[in-house]
């Protein structure tokens, strides 16, 4: 199987160095030292126009017994036990080696010390003391300007070594990541190429001691599935898998020559592959500083949510608005309900028409029988007279009463009593005193209503009925009225409980709106920062294949 190598083209610029001053600048004055030193690593970087090769992986794969191979000679310590415990870069070029100590151990050396290749392998045993150490040795794969980076192993027992493979990521523009062949699904190995993905630089996967493999037991095919599944399921992007053994060189299913092959031509697109790699490196380091400064305001973030109650500014803005809308309204209730019962009252009756035909017609008979010269029949006595009267009016009363039941008392009772349920005040008995204020509209009443001289019939009578019904509406008003201003005295006491209740949830609320101002606030200054980087960091740069073999 061949390397996922195509030649990889760019499709934007990444700008100068001294675009990269400011931003290194910005960072410092944010107190972002180690991201900081992170870009002023990325200046060098592109000064010195160096492709770095990095590889990483389980410390027992065979990876600084691979650089060893592909520089053609033993630079660096080997064996079953973990050893080289910092960054060590390749170059190639006379003898030299360059210890670069940890810049804040204390008691340790500040200066860098130079030695021999030979003194190397006790050096790298020591690597709490240095942060790098670079060598130069004649390498003929690498040429003028390619470096090989080792990294400490990453299923170390020390946690400052996958730290310190970590810290090296921004250098790295191309990173191999060497598993042994036992061991290429571990959840060690596949969290720790799942990180190296993130950075999006390209990542080949090199599963070494492939002379482990034995057919018989699976065949290459359905184990490289199974590889490429695992990977895949944890959304590891690789640009090529290669299988390599360094004890059977000989071996069918060795890549080695391939592996060569691939390097070389990575070198050839070392301009191409390093403006990618310093845009990826840039926007890595920008985004890790947000979300760093993100996580430091996680916790007083997570406390003005919960005293925001969740809510934005605006809803909040928008309850308070209405909370005190609702006070004012309160203080204007009383008054306002009273004007809202007036106004349904003259609407009700308004629309009540208690003088039909038939009660006008009794009306006129009634009124008839009342005039001096009435008489019905040749022998009509006063006592015949006055029982005629007597019937009349009772028959008057009789359809009058029907018309003030059906229009007046019972939608009288409905509206007063939906008016009070909507306030609150409608209370048990409250229909009974609504029926006793209501008129009693007697016979005598209704027979003093007539004045000498009324008319019965024509205009006279219309008049007649219009003063009567204006009447009985007048008193039915009056009555409903009275009983409005008895079931309103228990206003009052509600309205205190409710501004009471508006006060205290007016007051959580200026609290909930302190708190999400703060969180609005911090939200800016996180988007300013956010927005005072994307100004100084150049664009992103895309990297694609044109072609690839697998």
């Amino acid at each position: 199987m061949g390397a996922g190598q195509g030649r990889l083209e760019r499709s934007a610029e990444s700008s100068g160095a001294s675009g990269l001053t400011g931003l290194m600048q910005v960072m410092e004055g944010w107190g972002e030292h180690e991201h900081a030193r992170i870009i002023a690593d990325l200046m060098d970087k592109e000064a010195a126009g160096e492709l770095t090769l990095a590889f990483c992986g389980h410390f027992s794969a065979g990876k600084s017994s691979m650089i060893n191979q592909l520089c053609g000679k033993v630079i660096l310590p080997s064996g079953p036990v973990p050893t080289s415990a910092n960054i060590v870069s390749i170059r190639s070029g006379a003898p030299r080696v360059l210890l670069h100590p940890q810049p804040d151990a204390p008691g340790a050396i500040q200066s860098v010390i130079e030695t021999t290749p030979e003194l190397l392998q006790e050096y790298c045993r020591l690597g709490t003391d240095y942060s790098a150490i670079e060598v130069w040795e004649a390498v003929p794969l690498l040429g003028e300007s390619g470096v090989l980076m080792d990294t400490p192993g990453v299923d170390s027992t020390d946690e400052g070594h996958q730290a310190a493979t970590h810290s090296a990521l921004h250098l790295a523009d191309v990173v191999f990541y060497v598993m042994d062949y036992n061991h290429v699904q571990s959840e060690n190995n596949l969290a720790f190429a799942k990180s190296l993905s993130d950075w999006g630089k390209p990542l080949y996967l090199i599963i070494n001691q492939i002379d482990k493999h034995r057919e018989q037991e699976i065949p290459l095919k359905e184990y490289r599935q199974q590889v490429e599944s695992a990977f895949r399921e944890w959304g590891i992007h690789s640009a090529g898998l290669l299988f390599t053994s360094l004890k059977v060189k000989e071996h069918p299913l060795n890549q080695w020559n391939e592996l060569l092959r691939l390097l070389a031509a990575l070198l050839e697109q070392r301009r191409e592959l390093l403006s990618y790699s310093l845009s990826r490196s840039l926007h890595h380091t920008a985004d890790a500083v947000l979300a760093g400064y993100l996580a430091e305001q996680q916790e007083e973030r997570s406390q003005l949510l919960e005293a925001a109650g969740g809510a934005g500014a605006a809803e909040i803005a928008a309850e308070l608005a209405q909370c005190r809308q609702e006070g004012e309204q309160l203080l204007n209730l009383p008054e306002q309900s009273r004007q809202d019962l007036r106004s349904g009252l003259d609407a009700l009756l308004g629309n009540s028409n208690l003088m039909p035909a038939d009660v006008r017609d009794a009306a006129g008979a009634y009124i008839e029988s009342l005039s001096p010269g009435f008489r019905r029949g040749l022998l009509f006595t006063a006592a015949k007279r006055e029982r005629e009267q007597a019937a009349r009016l009772a028959h008057l009363h009789g359809l009058l009463g029907r018309e003030t039941t059906a229009q007046l008392e019972r939608h009288l009772t409905s509206l007063v009593r939906g008016w009070a349920e909507g306030l609150g005040v409608w209370q048990e008995g409250a229909e009974q005193l609504l029926q006793d204020s209501f008129p009693a509209v007697g016979r005598q009443w209704l027979a003093d209503q007539v004045k000498p001289g009324t008319g019965s019939s024509g205009e006279a009578l219309l008049n007649f009925c219009r003063s009567l019904a204006a009447e009985l509406k007048a008193q039915f008003r009056r009555a409903a009225v009275a009983c409005g201003e008895q079931l309103l005295a228990a206003l009052p006491p509600r309205l205190d409980e409710r501004r009471a209740q508006l006060m205290r949830r007016e007051a959580a609320l200026q609290r909930q709106a302190a708190a999400a101002a703060a969180l609005a606030a911090l939200d800016r200054a996180a988007a300013a920062r956010a927005e005072e980087l994307a100004a100084l960091l150049p664009p992103r740069v895309t990297l694609t294949p044109a072609s690839c073999r697998r």
